[in-house]
């Protein structure tokens, strides 16, 4: 009888294929590397930083107390500090900070309208801002459509006052204003000179208000207008007739 000899058979295992973490491992590694090649190449620097609305404060006063520059690290940019920053200054309402990646900042300013001038002794302007505000490190040109403070001193308490006050008045009447000053010896009234040649009296404490009956003034002659408790007016030349 003829044994049969059971045929060889190679006893290899499959082959185990590699465990997940490896590839996680190798992906995490190569995203580590690229972020800090990026990070250290001139593509995650700001290139460009574009300022709008400002006309009190400069570009470069902007920048310096944002503390950036061109060539900082687009992720070193704290947007909202920067505005925080920003809208401490007397000058700016409110900032806005928009960046773009990978290099752009762009930064948007409201300033406080300036309502009026500051004429200083030595005859230079400054504004003066709806709150009252003297911006005394920066000189101003002279803008038809504004007041202009003369006479006071800048710490002068009854001039912040008047300068409330005339921030709540149209601008049709604001701008009809041209001089605003103390009255000697009348220190809760100003005088204020108007464009059609009128002078006008009127107590601090209540300008905003009474200064509404200007407009019915309007096609007088010169002279003089006094909105105290009564209001009365006496034209010019009717004024010499009594001297």
């Amino acid at each position: 009888m003829v044994e049969r000899v059971p045929p060889f058979r190679s006893r290899v295992g499959k082959k185990r294929s590699p465990a997940p973490w490896m590839f996680a491992f190798i992906f995490l590694f190569f995203t580590g590397m690229f972020i800090v090649l990026f990070l250290r190449s001139p593509l995650s620097k700001i290139e460009r930083i574009d300022i709008v609305g400002n006309h009190l404060v400069s570009s470069g006063e902007i920048l310096h107390k944002a503390k950036i520059s061109k060539g900082i690290s687009y992720f070193g940019v704290n947007r909202e500090h920067i505005e925080k920053s920003l809208e401490t200054m007397p000058e700016i309402k409110n900032a806005t900070v928009t960046t773009t990646f990978p290099n752009q900042i762009y930064i948007q300013v409201q300033e406080k309208t300036p309502v009026a001038m500051f004429r200083s002794s030595d005859q230079e302007l400054f504004p003066i801002l709806s709150d009252g505000t003297i911006l005394l490190n920066r000189t101003a040109s002279v803008e038809a459509s504004v007041p202009v403070f003369e006479g006071w001193k800048p710490s002068n308490s009854t001039l912040r006052q008047a300068v409330l006050q005339l921030a709540k008045l149209p601008g049709s009447i604001r701008r009809e204003c041209e001089t605003v000053r103390p009255v000697s010896g009348q220190a809760d009234q100003v005088e204020i000179d108007s464009k059609r040649k009128h002078r006008i009296f009127v107590r601090v404490r209540n300008l905003s208000e009474m200064m509404l009956y200007y407009p019915s003034f309007y096609k007088h002659p010169s002279g003089t207008l006094f909105l105290l408790e009564s209001v009365w007016f006496i034209p010019d030349h009717k004024a010499k007739e009594g001297a």
